[in-house]
């Protein structure tokens, strides 16, 4: 059986990725990829005019129409989007699969070495296959970087789902769709998709592990390009930043990593080289990436501020940056808490916990003050000695 598939994003303010993001799926087969583009303020549409001049089954069109609707439904711009372009393919009547990701999400297909048609082949017809996250963790990563050819991460229990274009659909959501009548959704391995209980588009744990294929999720790139993409801000949120982000990651003893295929990797970049040189977008990547150096200064601007609107949710958000203006800011604000409660133990313990997640030695020098009022105060000479012990694990690891 022949197989046609359309891949479909939206995007909002992303045009120093999005060239990358379609090479990358025209590399592993997809037939046709379409893009809407809403709220954007940067060069995406002149990008992807100059793409689509070169790549015909590369289309894009904007999706701002959905917000001259109730702020109620234009919050739920990605469900109407969704839905809008399933309707569209199943009108034109040739395609046979539809899939939706992100511009942060590239679908990793056996390290390079199968098609998305290849891929489709094992599964019986009309199957939806859900490819697990693999979500990005590279701490020494530099802004702009493009995909390494060994892909490091956490995995996730949430997926992306490859819908059979005529699978009925009850209701879209981020994830894995409520379809209209029982159906058993395969994982990569052909497992079925087994949910949480509480959470049910997430894997149940006994069926989530790392498997052949998945969508490395490249939600945090470079600590720069973290800070830049936090404010993006959310759909329908009236907060500045984007408010469901948990800090920049740390690779731990479970996370992952996987060698892409040597040969399909040299061949993938001697095959974005064409791409990017056949587009003749070399000023245009300029103008992209000075808007995502642009957005950073903003978001670092704005730290201040918002820190006093919510110190929590901004510390969940900026947890792990070791940004030097990042950290001063935090550092500042938190002085700014200590200043009229300079006895507080409470505070000055619970201030000490936050800074441990940004910088070491603020964390030390908060719980030394709390020493300096209770020098005999075991939680207070417990969390030093922690703290000491964290510092000399820390400079440890740099030597080496």
């Amino acid at each position: 059986m022949s197989f046609k598939i359309k891949l479909v994003a939206i995007a909002k303010d992303e045009a120093a990725y999005i060239p990358e993001w379609i090479h990358h799926h025209l590399f592993v087969g997809f037939d046709e990829i379409e893009i809407f583009i809403n709220r954007t303020t940067d060069n995406s549409d002149v990008v992807l005019n100059n793409i689509s001049q070169h790549y015909p089954n590369v289309s894009w069109q904007y999706a701002d129409w959905i917000d001259w609707c109730p702020a109620d439904a234009s919050k739920h711009i990605q469900y109407i989007t969704y839905a809008k372009a399933m309707y569209d393919c199943q009108q034109v009547g040739d395609f046979t699969h539809i899939f939706f990701l992100d511009i942060d999400e590239f679908l990793i297909l056996d390290g390079l070495t199968s098609s998305i048609h290849d891929v489709i082949a094992r599964y019986p017809q009309d199957t939806p296959v859900a490819f697990e996250w693999l979500n990005d963790c590279t701490p020494t990563a530099k802004a702009f970087s493009q995909l390494s050819p060994t892909l490091t991460g956490n995995l996730s229990p949430l997926v992306k789902t490859l819908l059979p274009i005529h699978i009925g659909i009850k209701e879209f959501r981020h994830h894995l769709p409520l379809f209209k009548q029982q159906v058993a959704t395969l994982l990569v391995d052909q497992s079925v998709f087994k949910s949480q209980e509480k959470i049910k588009q997430a894997l149940d744990k006994s069926v989530n592990y790392l498997k052949s294929s998945f969508v490395y999720h490249r939600a945090h790139r470079s600590q720069y390009e973290y800070v830049s993409l936090l404010y993006r801000g959310r759909p329908g949120d009236n907060f500045a930043y984007k408010s469901n982000r948990r800090g920049y990651p740390k690779l731990t003893a479970k996370s992952c990593a996987v060698d892409l295929n040597k040969q399909k990797y040299a061949e993938y970049q001697s095959s974005y080289i064409h791409f990017i040189d056949t587009i003749n977008s070399a000023s245009l990547v300029v103008e992209a990436e000075k808007f995502v150096c642009d957005r950073y200064q903003r978001s670092i601007d704005n730290i201040s501020s918002h820190l006093s609107i919510d110190y929590t949710l901004m510390m969940r958000l900026f947890s792990g940056v070791t940004d030097e203006q990042v950290l001063t800011t935090f550092k500042q604000h938190r002085l700014k808490l200590i200043e009229p409660e300079p006895t507080n133990v409470d505070l000055l313990i619970r201030l000490s916990s936050d800074a441990q997640q940004q910088d070491i030695d603020e964390a030390i020098s908060i719980i030394k003050l709390a020493k300096n009022i209770r020098p005999n105060g075991p939680l207070i000479n417990k969390k030093l000695d922690q703290l000491m012990q964290l510092k000399l694990s820390l400079s440890s690891t740099k030597e080496r």
